[in-house]
């Protein structure tokens, strides 16, 4: 029995498609600038190389975090990436200097949910260990820094996450920080 493709299933899909991802041709080698989307339309997470484009349904790694397309909804980073079927994993680039420690409010480590607000065109910071604690979200104007990533393929929602600690600074950036580095 062939599994049917959906691909075009409607304007704002925000849940994984369940189809299985055709296969791709290989991430070229190297550290890479990346710009990492949720792609309304295939109902997968993609990236973004050079032009061209990878899908994914699980995600797991390091990677600097450069800055957000708050229009577009938008992460760019840099990294070296593999995908392996469907999962991807990154890996942060050796040469890269730690993410440099900013003042503000620090968020302790924990499991931060990153996703794109697009109604506001901003992002959103979940402290997913404090379940509907007041001041487990905050809405922040920009990611930068150090990330350790996840996305697990059992999530069938558009998140991903931070395994690591944030501080916001005074203009509302969200300043990421991975333990494992620096």
């Amino acid at each position: 029995m062939q599994t049917e493709l959906v691909v075009d299933q409607y304007e704002d899909q925000q849940y994984q498609n369940p189809a299985p991802i055709p296969t791709q041709a290989p991430i070229p080698p190297g550290v890479h600038d990346i710009e990492l989307s949720w792609d309304r339309k295939k109902g997968w997470m993609r990236i973004k190389i050079a032009g061209k484009s990878w899908w994914f349904k699980e995600y797991l790694g390091r990677c600097q975090v450069l800055s957000t397309d708050n229009s577009k909804g938008r992460l760019n980073l840099r990294a070296m990436a593999v995908l392996n079927d469907e999962t991807l994993t990154m890996y942060r680039d050796p040469s890269a200097k730690p993410h440099e420690r900013v003042a503000g409010v620090v968020r302790e480590k924990t499991h931060n949910r990153l996703c794109y607000r697009r109604s506001s065109q901003d992002w959103r910071l979940r402290d997913e260990h404090k379940g509907n604690a007041p001041d487990a979200l905050v809405y922040v104007k920009t990611y930068v820094g150090d990330m350790n990533c996840e996305w697990n393929a059992q999530d069938s929602v558009a998140h991903i996450y931070h395994n690591g600690w944030t501080v916001l600074d005074e203009n509302d950036v969200a300043h990421l920080y991975d333990p494992l580095v620096g």
